[in-house]
């Protein structure tokens, strides 16, 4: 398998092409300090798995150009779903904002005597190997402010567009973006199966707990949210939730 590394420090990135060479399965590895050269190795060769280093730009402030490296990657078909490793040394919400780019894993500097990034990559090519691509969860493709997000529809819980504005609850967050309505978002949905319990909101049908149709509400796994069904959508909301059902 052909690995790339995109990591701007010299030292870090030869420490990192000699763990990846002695992990198993490895063909080629394949190391740049800079976007352009890694975009143009990454058409010229099928990379099967991606390192990057979030921070590229040392010296300007809030610099995320490693992710916007892996956003142009997913831009191109062939991949959209391969595994990227993000290396990085933030912290807090900067790392919370990594959980919704989709990655296979990420790594923390100072990386050490190596161990443990060793045993993240191999972890990482054993599921290539076995065929345990992420291919086989569906995701949904979504932008905003410039930065492109893959979320897992098996981990939205619910949806719901308020002023303008679509709230995607997952089972651990909520994902805000502006300007995309529930009817749009729904579309991208080809999997798995949503319900319309009532206008601009959408309920991942594995994840209610139970319904009050005498009540017209929807009640949700691990989630304190109680979800109304509107009049007009009761009929069809309790007719395709039977049908899902049986």
């Amino acid at each position: 398998m052909n690995v790339l590394i995109l990591e701007d420090n010299q030292r870090c990135r030869e420490a990192l092409e000699g763990i990846v060479e002695s992990c198993q399965n490895v063909s080629r590895v394949f190391c740049f300090a800079r976007r352009e050269e890694a975009l143009i190795c990454a058409a010229d060769y099928k990379i099967d798995l991606f390192l990057i280093d979030i921070i590229l730009e040392t010296g300007k402030d809030n610099d995320n150009s490693g992710i916007r490296f892996a956003d142009s990657l997913r831009e191109c078909a062939s991949y959209k779903l391969t595994p990227i490793i993000f290396i990085t040394a933030l912290a807090g919400l900067e790392r919370e904002l990594l959980k919704r780019v989709h990655c296979y894993d990420y790594i923390e500097k100072p990386i050490g005597d190596g161990q443990l990034i060793k045993a993240h990559i191999n972890e990482a090519l054993e599921a290539i190997a076995m065929g345990m691509k992420p291919e086989k969860r569906e995701y949904i493709p979504l932008r905003h402010d410039g930065i492109g997000y893959m979320v897992f529809a098996d981990e939205i819980v619910y949806f719901q567009n308020r002023r303008g504005i679509l709230y995607i609850h997952t089972i651990d967050d909520v994902i805000t973006i502006p300007g995309l309505s529930s009817k749009k978002f729904m579309k991208k949905i080809k999997r798995t199966k949503f319900l319309i319990p009532t206008y601009g909101t959408g309920v991942n049908a594995n994840y209610i707990s139970s319904i009050d149709f005498r009540n017209k509400e929807v009640y949700l796994k691990n989630n304190e949210s109680v979800i109304p069904i509107g009049g007009r959508k009761f009929k069809q909301f309790k007719e395709e939730y039977l049908n899902w059902q049986s």
